[in-house]
């Protein structure tokens, strides 16, 4: 219903940040990582969300990259998670950390998130594990961490290249780069990516 929100972030709660959006304050529930947490107070902010509808209201969650919305709206298929608990696993784990976890049947790292105990750990390994392999390869939001380097990640998406190409060309185009504007980051990867 609400693919993305852009505004200015007004504040930063816990769990949540504000969103000015045209003089209307969107309350956006958020992973508890530093990426969010850290962001300053009166930047543009761009979050691809998630609506969920319950009984006793309508919640707004918010992700800095397409990767982790996946998996949260993977992690809200799965019996017995909802949420608070799969919002508490994309706050500990990046989703190649989680990603990982899963593929390799690592119950005992899934458990460190809270809310989740041995069963749903079971679950949650159970019913993704052939499911998200497409989604961790090399799929760190946080490796890209600058409003910056999200903008150039999202101009090569929006030319066709998937986020993992351009992940792995905005990485080798910075190298030996000091503070490249977008542009220049832009026109880099694209020069690596037209090669191959």
């Amino acid at each position: 219903m609400i693919a993305f929100i852009k505004g200015k972030l007004e504040d930063i709660q816990a769990g949540a940040l504000i969103i000015d959006v045209g003089g209307i304050g969107y309350k956006v529930q958020v992973p508890l990582s530093p990426p969010y947490q850290m962001t300053a107070r009166g930047s543009e902010i761009m979050l691809h969300t998630s609506l969920v509808v319950r009984d006793d209201g309508f919640y707004l969650y918010g992700f800095q990259s397409k990767n982790e919305l996946a998996f949260f709206l993977k992690l809200l298929n799965v019996s017995g998670v909802g949420p608070k608990s799969a919002l508490a696993v994309l706050s500990i784990y990046t989703p190649g950390e989680l990603g990982r976890a899963i593929a390799g049947e690592d119950i005992a790292m899934l458990t460190r998130a809270p809310g989740i105990g041995k069963k749903t750990a079971a679950r949650i390994v159970l019913e993704l594990k052939d499911k998200v392999s497409d989604l961790f390869d090399e799929a760190d939001p946080r490796s890209i961490v600058s409003g910056r380097e999200n903008d150039a990640l999202e101009a090569l998406e929006t030319l066709g290249y998937s986020a993992v190409e351009g992940r792995r060309a905005l990485k080798e185009a910075q190298t030996g780069l000091v503070d490249p504007p977008v542009e220049e980051l832009v026109r880099s990867a694209l020069r690596l990516l037209v090669k191959k």
